[in-house]
């Protein structure tokens, strides 16, 4: 059985943000694959403090709820990094997440993750040109290749201040979908 996790960095449990994450794994979950959601602002998550223990050991030192969260992406199949546009950039609640991943990453800067894991950039923000932050999301995305990510793809809702703004938007739902089950092919 496939399985995809969402790491959902927006700040607001309910907001925008899950409001699209929820239609991209409500599709993959239509496929029959186990999706696991998880909120990082009720996580216990620290900054990385740049000790590169885990480029040996392969795993962070710190122990807080990242621990879990390494274990699942290395389970996943596909991985969907959710936020809102925060400062022409992500939140700081994903970037400590992202920020954390250097422990897949060997001292040889070869990857431990399995091959193929697909990644979905998912971000919703207020303005309505989708080209402003695009630029941004695709060096995050290039980052995540650099660890051993496999493809990756970039949905942006503009427009978005409230879920009700995100469900009159029948393309981007639609696309959201597709995007759902293009995580589990």
């Amino acid at each position: 059985m496939k399985k995809v996790i969402a790491l959902n960095g927006s700040p607001h449990k309910q907001g925008c943000t899950a409001a699209l994450v929820d239609e991209v794994i409500k599709a993959a979950g239509g496929q029959g694959t186990k999706v696991k959601s998880y909120y990082l602002n009720g996580m216990d998550i620290r900054g990385c403090q740049g000790c590169y223990a885990c480029r040996v050991q392969g795993r962070c030192v710190q122990q807080d709820d990242m621990q879990e969260l390494y274990d699942e992406i290395a389970d996943a199949d596909g991985i969907i990094f959710a936020t809102p546009v925060y400062m022409w950039q992500m939140t700081a609640q994903l970037k400590l997440a992202v920020d954390r991943l250097l422990p897949f990453l060997g001292i040889n800067y070869t990857s431990s993750l399995p091959p193929g894991k697909k990644v979905l950039l998912a971000i919703t923000q207020g303005r309505t040109d989708t080209s402003m932050f695009r630029h941004y999301f695709e060096h995050v995305g290039k980052n995540l290749l650099f660890l051993g990510f496999g493809e990756y793809k970039i949905i942006i809702a503009g427009g978005t201040r409230d879920p009700k703004d995100l469900r009159k938007q029948s393309e981007v739902l639609e696309e959201a979908g597709q995007l759902g089950i293009w995580l589990t092919e």
